[in-house]
């Protein structure tokens, strides 16, 4: 072969040596049969070196399989491709370093033998100078997109706007913007350009690493695809594989460190994609990824706000409805008292005062979302507790759903009431056994998380720190928008009449806020609901205060008790309960009247006094009155606890606390108890 392409040698060795690229001719094997000077100094070997050697050893190891395929398509069917076929190669020289080039094919026949000619160009300088001007012109679409954000308040029409300035920005065919749905099983398409077909505009993709979108949210890094037909690492899912869009650059969305989608374009030829591609689609997806949180958070501080009002109103109801039960629920005690000889009136008031209770528990339930009801901290596990409810929640849910738990050790010792964590998380489970009528999947979850700056921004109530994460995420029926949205106000339900009083989520709310945390509710119709209560971890002295439980008292004294209450049937209630305990009883409707008594009467071993006040309140009361006659004795009462006034009590007499409406017995227990604190 050789001696036919030089039988006139001179003058083809002038054409092949004078040519102003490297050339090469290669064989049908790929190895290389001439290469004139050029190429000799392009590759970094004499042409002789180079003659025998495979093609292979010219390009990059990444690319090899890549041309093993394209060398037998172009091998099949070969025909002259030019230099400007629009593609950018890389080529390796003999010492291994690489440079960006430009090929130009051409086949040849010689008698029966049928070789290649490939005319190679570096393109180094012309590479960096397109490089330049690509990163210029990205720059540019980068800050044009930063101010599309900074006046699209909402993000989906943010996204929507923007898909078609990504494709032009990177001339690709296909935008797609990936949400991934609350139970984190799939990704849907919330936002495409490029695609007509509806169904795949708005498709949802199984989060599984086996396919391309799955892949990305398992590595949390970008993923460049050059063509599927050479993918070995994912697959395509049918339809958009059917669209015929061959290529994909694909990167992660973040919120707040947790990964929430991910933004991906998609071209119909191959295509490589370099590092300013990716830094800029980083950049858009950055901007995006901000705009859902700035989004989430404007959301999040009106919902909290309506809330909060809602909690106002309902906290004052709650408590003249508490003042109102505790004159019903004291006199029906009362009666019973003096109808033990009468059968009917003692059932008539014992039917009365089970009604009574109801209404106290309908109050309890409200107060606990106006963020105002007792609460009792103190140190336990949360896995610990977690555990323990987790078999009663099984039962109660039926053996149609199953119960897993994904539980974080590391979880330090929480600092709350256990009471309250158990209520709200058996409250949480039984909204979502009610999203799940045929069955399905309840996951509870702990885990540690830090809520930062961003995040507590959005909500001045909230510090930045550690806390706890306990998570209830069902696979049921979900929620709209719309309902999530209203899903903690008191008393909105989507559950037929007496099927549901629509406090349950509202004493889950209450109870986080009033604990210094807050929750949150993630949903999507048809593929369930995802709850998260944050509650703060408490420092290093917190965690080992003393939490046990003090041994009942007895029931009855002869102490003298201060009783001041400004509602006079209130008043009247507590002052015959203590007069039948047997404590000498004395009464005031103020602070002022109060200190007044306490000044003629130095033998008051017991101050009991409402936590609101006119004027004032219990607790200024208590202190005052403490300085001054240093022995007193105090226990608190409320309907609720207004303000801050609850975080004022001294530590030491947090336990010394009874709410409104209580019975007599719990009261005589109070009492003992707090007096038990003057002879200790």
């Amino acid at each position: 072969m050789t001696r036919s392409l030089t039988e006139n040698p001179e003058t083809f060795r002038a054409l092949f040596e004078t040519a102003p690229d490297a050339t090469l001719v290669v064989d049908h094997t790929g190895r290389i049969v001439l290469a004139n000077r050029r190429a000799g100094v392009l590759f970094g070997r004499s042409p002789a070196e180079l003659v025998g050697t495979g093609v292979e050893a010219l390009i990059p190891e990444r690319f090899r399989d890549a041309h093993r395929h394209h060398q037998r398509s172009y091998m099949a069917t070969p025909e002259s491709r030019p230099m400007d076929a629009g593609l950018t190669l890389f080529a390796r020289r003999m010492d291994g370093s690489e440079f960006p080039a430009e090929i130009a094919l051409s086949p040849i026949r010689i008698g029966d033998a049928q070789v290649i000619a490939a005319s190679i160009r570096d393109i180094s300088d012309l590479a960096r100078t397109k490089q330049a001007a690509q990163r210029g012109r990205y720059n540019a679409y980068v800050a044009r997109f930063g101010l599309q954000a900074l006046a699209e308040p909402d993000f989906l029409s943010l996204i929507h706007s923007a898909a078609p300035l990504i494709a032009e920005a990177m001339q690709t065919d296909a935008v797609m913007v990936f949400r991934l749905t609350p139970d984190r099983r799939e990704l849907e398409c919330v936002s495409s350009f490029g695609i007509a077909d509806e169904a795949v505009a708005r498709i949802r993709i199984a989060n599984e690493p086996g396919i391309l979108a799955g892949y990305v949210m398992a590595r949390g890094e970008p993923v460049a695809m050059r063509d599927i037909d050479m993918e070995t690492r994912f697959g395509m899912i049918p339809e958009i594989r059917a669209l015929g869009l061959r290529s994909a650059l694909c990167v992660p969305l973040f919120g707040r460190g947790e990964l929430i989608g991910e933004l991906t374009v998609r071209s119909r030829a191959p295509r490589d994609w370099n590092e300013d591609d990716i830094h800029f689609l980083q950049s858009v997806a950055h901007i995006v990824a901000t705009s859902i949180q700035r989004s989430a958070a404007d959301e999040h501080l009106l919902h909290m706000l309506r809330l909060d009002s809602l909690g106002q109103l309902t906290g004052g109801v709650a408590h003249d409805f508490n003042n109102l039960l505790m004159v019903i629920t004291g006199n029906l005690q009362m009666l019973e008292d003096v109808s033990q000889d009468r059968h009917e009136a003692l059932e008539l008031a014992r039917q009365a005062a089970s009604a009574a209770e109801r209404g106290a528990m309908l109050t309890r339930k409200l107060l606990a979302f106006a963020r105002k009801q007792t609460l009792n901290p103190r140190p336990f596990d949360l896995n610990h507790l977690v555990r323990e409810v987790r078999d009663l929640v099984q039962r109660t849910l039926g053996e149609n759903i199953t119960v897993r738990a994904a539980l974080d050790d590391s979880l330090p010792v929480l600092l709350a009431d256990p009471a309250q964590v158990e209520t709200a998380l058996v409250n949480l489970a039984l909204n979502a056994r009610d999203a799940m009528p045929r069955g399905g999947q309840l996951t509870i979850e702990t885990s540690r998380v830090t809520l930062d700056d961003e995040l507590v921004t959005a909500d001045p109530e909230l510090k930045p720190g550690a806390y706890a994460m306990l998570g209830v995420t069902d696979n049921g029926t979900g929620m709209t928008p719309e309902v999530a949205r209203r899903a903690f106000e008191p008393f909105f339900t989507t559950k037929g009449a007496g099927k549901g009083s629509g406090l349950g989520l509202s004493m889950v709310y209450g109870f986080a806020r009033q604990s210094g945390g807050t929750v949150m509710i993630h949903s999507d119709p048809g593929h369930g609901t995802r709850v998260k209560l944050y509650l703060p971890l408490p420092s290093e002295k917190q965690q080992h205060a003393d939490g046990r439980a003090r041994a009942p008292e007895p029931a009855t004294g002869s102490e003298t008790v201060l009783v001041v209450e400004d509602e006079a049937q209130v008043r009247d209630v507590a002052v015959a309960f203590l007069t039948r305990l047997g404590y000498r009883v004395l009464q005031a409707e103020d602070a002022t009247i109060a200190l007044r008594i306490l000044e003629r009467e130095p033998g008051i071993a017991l101050l009991f006094t409402d936590l609101v006040l006119p004027g004032g309140d219990g607790v200024m009361l208590a202190r005052e009155a403490r300085l001054r006659w240093p022995r007193l004795v105090v226990l608190y009462t409320s309907g609720y606890a207004s303000g801050n006034v609850l975080d004022r009590i001294p530590e030491d007499e947090r336990d010394n606390l009874i709410s409104k409406p209580y019975r007599r017995e719990e009261l005589a227990a109070k009492v003992r108890q707090a007096l038990a604190q003057r002879t200790a």
